[in-house]
């Protein structure tokens, strides 16, 4: 059998040990990357599952943030998993493997959208959703009859056949939290996001009793596992949602979701949310300044959601579920006030939790298109494009009074105190809510 490593590189970062902000001290490093729900990329699980019903393969998958990678192993194949702060990476690693000898594939959103870079370094890419493409790709190559890509038209992969997932495979330390997609697609396309590069428009959705054997197959592994389900916007799609919320809600499962902000308006839906274990839900708020929210999507849902934001989150949250709210700062429509207004917006809300980035035009997104236009990005070395390191020029600010806000910001909601009175607030609604 031929030896097949299925890698999720690390990301290197934009300086020596510093792997989110080249600027920022330890401690800061530390609380972001705990703050972070930290799963295993589910995407190469599918991979290995379709690998091994060849029996063509001894499979080894490694993803870079669970597991330390051995150089001295050697494999016939490597296939990569690309984001773009893990490209570089990938690349280097790319050619390493070659020069062993193996025949090296790369995939994954970046290698979509920048095709032409990474074919440089690779034997062949795979473009788009894979299903499809690699078992051909995997028949080709037993053939000796490979081709440099793959590609695959957007949102055609029908979910209801992808197989399931080798959960099996999964290493120790990245079974507390283990990640389940039930559906694919958002309608919201905004402008930051680059994942309609990869899956398009259109919302498709696994079947139900599909799921149930995925999340059946983690309960064997381990019984304790928390579920993420990592669809872009869990709960878009109302039917899907219910039939999911109604098939766990015996199972004594405790899961985690992303949102939009309309899962608040919701109270039904919030209520089974909650029955069939929900406990957090991340939803991109985007910013505390509604000016930002006018362009950021193409149909302005969440500018037009701005005004019930904090109203939204207290339904959610009184019911039990925590929110964890995402923000972009340095927007364009950004001064030096959002620091004090996105700190006052947490701390007024009592947000469960914060995910805090800087405004990062990915490749593939119309946000990259728009920076690269206006010639505000200030390097293309993919190893900065962290989601928390400046890589463009802000339009009313300076990167060096982003970086001080930004910091300003972290400490300021996790202070002591301020932790406190975030945790005295959910001791208070779980309490009335069992009167």
């Amino acid at each position: 059998m031929k030896r097949l490593l299925l890698l999720v590189p690390k990301c290197d970062g934009p300086a020596e040990n510093k792997k989110w902000n080249e600027y920022w001290s330890n401690d800061v490093e530390d609380l972001v990357t705990q703050n972070m729900w930290r799963i295993f990329t589910p995407g190469v699980l599918v991979l290995a599952k379709l690998a091994e019903e060849t029996k063509m393969y001894e499979v080894q998958v490694v993803d870079e943030e669970f597991q330390e990678l051995d150089m001295t192993e050697k494999y016939e194949l490597v296939a990569m998993y690309t984001v773009t702060p893990n490209a570089k990476r990938a690349y280097k690693l790319a050619e390493y493997y070659k020069q062993q000898g193996a025949y090296v594939v790369l995939g994954g959103v970046h290698a979509t959208v920048c095709s032409d870079e990474a074919i440089k370094h690779a034997d062949t890419i795979m473009i788009g959703e894979t299903e499809y493409t690699w078992p051909i790709f995997l028949k080709d190559y037993k053939m000796n009859m490979t081709k440099k890509i793959y590609s695959q038209p957007l949102g055609e992969v029908d979910l209801d056949y992808s197989p399931m997932p080798s959960f099996y495979l999964l290493p120790e330390n990245a079974r507390k939290l283990v990640a389940i997609q039930t559906a694919r697609g958002c309608p919201h396309g905004c402008k930051f996001c680059n994942l309609r590069s990869l899956y398009g428009k259109q919302y498709r959705t696994k079947k139900i009793e599909n799921i149930d054997k995925e999340i059946q197959a983690v309960k064997q592994i381990n019984p304790l596992a928390m579920i993420y389900f990592t669809d872009d916007n869990l709960f878009c799609h109302e039917e899907h949602a219910k039939l999911l919320m109604q098939k766990i809600s015996t199972y004594n499962l405790t899961w985690y979701a992303n949102s939009d902000i309309s899962f608040g308006a919701n109270r039904e839906l919030i209520k089974m949310a909650y029955k069939s274990g929900c406990r957090q839900v991340l939803i991109g708020l985007e910013s505390a300044n509604s000016a930002n929210l006018k362009g950021l999507d193409e149909n302005r849902f969440k500018s037009r959601n701005y005004v019930n934001y904090k109203s939204l989150i207290e339904n959610i949250q009184s019911c039990g579920i925590g929110v964890i709210g995402s923000f972009i700062l340095g927007l364009d429509e950004d001064n030096e006030d959002i620091f004090d207004k996105t700190i006052d917006f947490i701390l007024d809300t009592k947000l469960y939790g914060a995910n805090i980035t800087v405004n990062t035009p990915y490749p593939g997104t119309l946000n990259f298109k728009a920076m690269c236009d206006d010639n505000r990005i200030l390097t293309y070395d993919w190893n900065h494009y962290t989601i928390f390191n400046p890589v463009i020029k802000p339009k009313k600010m300076t990167v060096e009074k982003l970086n001080e806000g930004y910091l300003r910001v972290m400490k300021t909601i996790n202070s002591s105190q301020n932790i406190k009175n975030k945790m005295n607030y959910f001791k208070e609604k779980l309490s009335n809510k069992e009167k």
